[in-house]
């Protein structure tokens, strides 16, 4: 299994831009070698892999979805944006109508994971496969994502930070952009899930393209090739970063991205989205409703 994401993430040369410039090539360090990067990998998607694991004796239903976040938490990542993803999902999570769509189906529940990513491993699992069934599963996955810290800021401000223009973008920021591992990473908690289902769903947030040479493609490739289905969350109202989800990252059966900025209120667009995410590839006989 581990071999699979080392493949489905291959060596690739880092290069950054600022998130709100356009896509255009940068000189390129050095590639990591392969080696280098199995070894790093392996110990912590042990640990994830673990936590996703329920006990042994447990009694593991069937879902109508299994769904998984995977939040950013890359240095360009600024105060508001890293409030946007936690109190969205904070607040989704209790709203009427994700747990109206979260029980729409046949065996009325869904398999829920998230995690932050940004790059070289550095990835926490701060909710494994749970299942949501009811407003009680729904508030503890909530209270337990309103209680941890995203983005340790003592050393480092992120996005919000003035940054130094003269400095080695290397040397001055240690959690990029890379996405290609994001999905990898959400194609291997989707494929080892202990929950049954047939419809398997990741929602990568982002306000930037990834960061390394090589691109999105071979991950998203492979993710596909499983049936995942891969939509997106752009922070930020950028129309080129928009186009980017939607011609490299995003893909599979009812597959979208939507973009967050100014919403007034988080958690009823977060709703919105996990009710979409839930939604957008049912079978044509599921229940349908409208947003209250």
């Amino acid at each position: 299994m581990l071999s699979h994401l080392f493949q489905s993430v291959p060596t690739r040369r880092f290069w950054r831009r600022s998130e709100h410039q356009a896509v255009k090539p940068k000189p390129a360090m050095p590639a990591k070698p392969c080696r280098w990067r199995a070894l790093h990998l392996a110990l912590p998607l042990m640990v994830f892999l673990c936590g996703a694991s329920p006990a042994a004796n447990a009694v593991v239903p069937g879902t109508d979805a299994n769904v998984v976040t995977a939040i950013d938490v890359s240095d360009s990542i600024g105060r508001y944006e890293e409030w946007l993803q936690q109190t969205g999902l904070v607040r989704a999570l209790v709203h009427p109508d994700f747990l109206r769509a979260a029980t729409a189906g046949p065996r009325r529940r869904i398999g829920f994971a998230v995690f932050t990513w940004s790059s070289d491993g550095k990835f926490a699992l701060l909710v494994p496969w749970t299942v949501i069934d009811s407003a009680e599963d729904a508030a503890r996955v909530s209270q337990a994502l309103a209680s941890v810290t995203l983005i340790d800021r003592t050393h480092y401000g992120g996005g919000d930070m003035e940054q130094d223009g003269n400095a080695d973008p290397a040397a001055m920021h240690d959690r990029l952009t890379d996405m290609s591992e994001a999905i990898a990473l959400a194609s291997l908690l989707l494929a080892s899930s202990p929950l049954a289902t047939e419809r398997a769903v990741m929602n990568i947030c982002a306000n930037g393209t990834d960061n390394f040479e090589g691109g999105t493609e071979s991950s998203r490739d492979a993710a596909l090739a499983q049936g995942f289905t891969i939509n997106g969350l752009v922070l930020g109202q950028d129309a080129e970063l928009a186009q980017y989800f939607r011609s490299s990252v995003i893909g599979g059966p009812g597959a979208f991205a939507m973009d967050i900025s100014d919403a007034k209120d988080a958690g009823e667009f977060m709703t919105r989205k996990l009710v979409r995410d839930l939604l957008a590839s049912s079978p044509a006989d599921a229940p349908r409703f409208r947003i209250e």
